[in-house]
């Protein structure tokens, strides 16, 4: 595959699985989201990505030193933004979904920890593992996504304060991922850049990247689906 055409489909899917056009991100956007949808929103997501990927890149990194020393350091980098907010100079990311949870929404901390989220978010968080555990050279996929959830915040960010009256001491969720996500989208094509070497690799790479994003926006699916 020539390396234009292979961009090329990279950035078809990153388009087709942008986050920032899934339904839901309307609906906030609009004023149009139920309460229950929002809280769904947090309950999915934390699933998702937000409750294990400080743990989870920390063991991407490790797996990373194995394979290249630039590719390790650019996780290192992500691992301290997702567990500390050090980029953004706010707060892990776990902590930032607390926070909206907790002083946004009105609800306390713990409902949110011991939430049951659906089986799409489930499989999302078990993909994402096994990315950063057994498929280290595709991990530029999640990069992909990144992208698009920068995008999403910044719609939701504007819907959450004009139509819901939110603060925005509490939504450093959604305004500290504008920025982060951009800088993580930028280091996952440096992975794919630096990683993805022959035809055989991008091609397995554009699989992985489309079923990570298929099953991406499942999980979002799912935040109109069982929201009570």
């Amino acid at each position: 595959m020539e390396l234009q055409t292979f961009w090329q489909e990279v950035e078809k899917i990153a388009d087709e699985f942008n986050i920032s056009r899934h339904p839901l991100v309307q609906l906030i956007s609009e004023g149009k989201a139920t309460r229950d949808q929002i809280k769904q929103f947090a309950i999915e997501h934390y699933e998702m990505t937000v409750r294990d990927s400080g743990p989870y890149i920390a063991q991407g990194y490790v797996n990373m030193t194995k394979v290249d020393a630039l590719g390790a350091e650019l996780m290192a980098e992500n691992f301290v933004e997702e567990a500390m907010g050090e980029h953004t100079h706010t707060s892990g990311h776990c902590e930032l979904l607390y926070e909206f949870w907790e002083k946004g929404l009105g609800l306390p901390r713990k409902e949110l920890e011991e939430s049951s989220a659906s089986a799409a978010a489930r499989t999302v968080n078990a993909y994402f593992w096994m990315m950063m555990t057994h498929k280290i050279k595709y991990s530029g996929a999640l990069g992909i996504l990144e992208g698009g959830f920068s995008q999403a915040c910044e719609k939701m960010l504007t819907g959450l304060q004009r139509h819901y009256g939110i603060k925005p001491e509490a939504l450093r969720f959604f305004s500290g991922h504008i920025e982060a996500d951009k800088e993580h989208a930028q280091t996952g094509r440096k992975l794919i850049e630096r990683l993805l070497t022959t035809d055989r690799e991008q091609r397995e790479f554009l699989k992985e990247a489309r079923c990570m994003a298929e099953l991406y926006w499942k999980g979002w699916d799912a935040m109109l689906q069982h929201a009570t």
